[in-house]
C-alpha cells in the first residue's frame, strides 16, 4: 500500500512538475505535450472537450474531473462554446472552438476496446498507444515485442521499458509499414515496401517496439509518409514522452523542498500560531494512526475493509475546533 502511494506520488511529480497551476495554457496555442483533463460535470457525453492543469484546479474545482495523462498538440478548451455559459477564470478570451484538437473516447472517461470507465480496477495493467494515445488493457490488446540488436544481445526483457506500444488499429489505418519493422535492425527504411506489403490483415496484433522513434527512417521518402499520415509529430522531439519525462525530472531536481521549519512558518502565516499547532498535532496523529494500521497488518495485504475500519476510528477521535 505504501509502495503504491509512493509510485502514485512519483507519477504525479512527473506529470505536473513542468505544468503551471496558476495559468491557462490557451495563449500558448497547440502545446506539443501537456497534461490534459476532461470535466464530465461541464461537458458530459456526447460533448468532447479538455482542459489544462491550471483550469482543472481553478475553474473545475469539486467537479467530476478525469485525468487523461498527457496529450499532444492540445489547446485548452476551458470556457469556449463547448462549456456553454461557463467562462474560464484564468483566461476568458477564448476561440469558439479549437479546430485542430483531436479527441477520442478518453474524453468521456472511457478507454480500451472494452470501453472501460475510469477509474478501472487498479491491479489491471494497461498501456498507451504511441500514435492514437488511447489506453488499452494489456490482456485485451496482446502485443508482439520487437527488439533491437542491443536487446537481442542483452535479452529482450532488459529493454522492454524502452518500448513503445502501437495498437493494431493504428498499424492498419495509419502506418502499415510498422508491421514490417524487424527485430535486430536499428533503423528501418520503409520507402521500398510494395503496395501489397502495406495491406495489413484484420488480425494484426499490436506491437511493442524497442526504441521505436530512434528506429524510424528520416529519409525524404519516409518522412513524406509520416506527413501524409498526419504523424509528422514522430519527428518532433518535443512530442516524445521521453523528453517530457526528462524535462519533468529536471524541474523536480531544481525545486528545493521546504524544510519542516519552513513549512511550519508558512502555516503560521496562513492560519496563525494556534491554528498551525492544531494542524500540526492533527498531522502527527494521522501519521501515528497510519503507522499503526501498517504495523497491525504485518505481512498481510491491507484490504478495503481494513481501510474503512481505520477511517471510522479516525472519525471517532477527539477533534480540535
Amino acid at each position: 500500500m505504501v509502495a503504491d502511494m509512493e509510485d502514485a506520488e512519483k507519477t504525479a511529480q512527473l506529470l505536473f512538475a513542468t505544468q503551471d497551476p496558476q495559468v491557462c495554457t490557451f495563449p500558448e496555442g497547440y502545446v506539443p505535450r501537456q497534461t490534459v483533463f476532461a470535466c464530465l460535470t461541464c461537458t458530459p457525453a456526447p460533448e468532447l472537450a479538455g482542459v489544462c492543469y491550471g483550469c482543472s484546479l481553478h475553474c473545475h474545482e469539486d467537479h467530476n474531473i478525469i485525468e487523461l495523462y498527457t496529450k499532444r498538440k492540445f489547446k485548452c478548451d476551458c470556457g469556449n462554446s463547448k462549456f456553454g455559459d461557463k467562462k474560464c477564470t484564468l483566461y476568458e478570451e477564448k476561440d469558439e472552438k479549437n479546430e485542430f484538437n483531436e479527441y477520442n473516447h478518453n474524453y468521456h472517461g472511457k478507454f480500451c476496446t472494452c470501453d472501460a470507465f475510469y477509474p478501472d480496477e487498479p491491479e489491471r495493467a494497461f498501456m498507451q498507444c504511441e500514435l492514437c494515445e488511447d489506453w488499452f488493457h494489456d490482456d485485451h490488446t496482446p502485443a508482439t515485442f520487437v527488439g533491437t540488436e542491443e536487446g537481442q544481445a542483452n535479452g529482450d526483457a532488459s529493454v522492454q521499458n524502452t518500448a513503445s506500444m502501437i495498437c493494431s488499429t493504428c498499424i492498419r489505418q495509419k502506418l502499415p509499414f510498422i508491421a514490417h519493422i524487424p527485430s535486430g535492425k536499428d533503423v528501418f527504411c520503409h520507402s521500398k515496401l510494395s503496395t501489397e506489403q502495406l495491406v495489413i490483415p484484420e488480425d494484426q496484433k499490436a506491437l511493442m517496439i524497442s526504441h521505436f522513434r530512434k528506429r524510424l527512417c528520416k529519409c525524404t521518402d519516409c518522412t513524406r509518409v509520416y506527413d501524409l499520415a498526419d504523424c509528422e509529430y514522430l519527428m518532433d522531439e518535443e512530442d516524445d514522452m521521453t523528453k517530457f519525462d526528462e524535462d519533468s525530472k529536471k524541474a523536480i531536481e531544481r525545486e528545493q523542498p521546504m524544510s519542516e521549519g519552513d513549512e511550519m512558518r508558512e502555516l503560521v502565516r496562513s492560519v496563525g500560531m494556534e491554528g498551525a499547532q492544531v494542524v500540526y498535532r492533527g498531522l502527527n496523529e494521522f501519521k501515528r494512526k497510519f503507522q499503526e494500521l501498517i504495523d497491525k497488518a504485518g505481512d498481510r495485504i491491507i484490504t478495503e475493509a481494513d481501510v474503512k475500519e481505520w477511517t471510522e476510528t479516525l472519525k471517532k477521535r477527539p477533534r480540535h475546533e
